[in-house]
């Protein structure tokens, strides 16, 4: 799925440090997530969130991102930082990636990233490690493999497995998660989770009720899946901007349709490093 080896590409990889395109047959169709989307209520209101959990832990965008299941680059390429790369299975979102400047791009698995270890500052993996075609645990050991000590790795999954309906199976979602099971997760990654909240805080009530009578009934969850009207989407991503005020002030949220992991890489003790050597 990486293509031909034109300059260009090379090029790419040479930016980022990349090794051989990790094989993706495994993969039979692109994830939805990665998709290109246009500008709607999930994708600035959300990064909103995103960006101000990243600022009340101190990032200054001084170091290198990595964004796992990157899609068409928004975020990334919004984001403060030194050098980013982003990587996707889905050849399409990242032709859309490449209109945004500065940013080094690789068409390979999540579960098996072509890159040198220990290179990143900050590695987002946003609605990836829930998506059907994803094995959570490998998918974040290879992205806890790609942290520098002290490094945050932030993660954005589907909230509550008693939720899980029609509405993830149209967008791809594989599995929702709750704070126990990310925890573990994380833990089991060699990583110490630092922060835990969840977000889309305020509409919470109103889409889970829709979406569990939308299940209950059979009905079609179409108007789930269309931008809503411009008067509406500016109110929904005013609603989510709010959210993200709250959660730059480092307090967290206690129910939400997203759940947000903030963990680090905790240098490794000089014993154990000596012993090994």
């Amino acid at each position: 799925m990486s293509g031909p080896r034109t300059p260009q590409r090379s090029e790419e990889r040479r930016e980022a440090g990349m090794g051989p395109v990790a094989s993706a047959a495994q993969w039979a169709q692109p994830c939805p997530h990665s998709m290109p989307t246009r500008k709607c209520t999930g994708g600035r209101g959300m990064f909103a969130c995103t960006q101000a959990i990243l600022s009340a832990d101190g990032w200054s965008g001084a170091g290198a991102v990595l964004d796992v299941g990157c899609g068409s680059g928004g975020a990334l390429a919004h984001l403060p930082a030194r050098r980013r790369v982003g990587v996707d299975i889905a050849p399409l979102a990242l032709a859309y990636a490449r209109r945004h400047v500065d940013l080094a791009l690789l068409c390979a698995s999540a579960m098996s990233l072509p890159l040198a270890p220990a290179q990143f500052d900050l590695v987002l993996a946003l609605d990836m490690l829930d998506q059907r075609q994803v094995d959570s645990r490998q998918a974040l050991l290879a992205c806890a493999g790609q942290l520098r000590p002290d490094g945050r790795l932030l993660l954005r999954v589907s909230a509550h497995p008693w939720l899980r309906g029609a509405h993830d199976e149209a967008t791809g979602t594989g599995a929702r998660m709750n704070a126990r099971q990310l925890r573990t997760l994380i833990q089991a990654a060699g990583l110490s989770v630092r922060r835990l909240t969840f977000a889309n805080f305020t509409l919470f009530p109103l889409a889970a009720s829709r979406r569990l009578l939308a299940d209950t009934l059979s009905q079609p969850l179409a108007q789930d899946l269309q931008l809503p009207p411009a008067p509406l989407n500016r109110l929904l991503r005013m609603v989510l901007q709010g959210e993200a005020r709250w959660l730059r002030s480092g307090r967290n949220l206690p129910w939400g349709l997203s759940l947000y992991a903030l963990a680090i890489k905790r240098p490794e003790p000089r014993g154990a490093r000596e012993a090994r050597s």
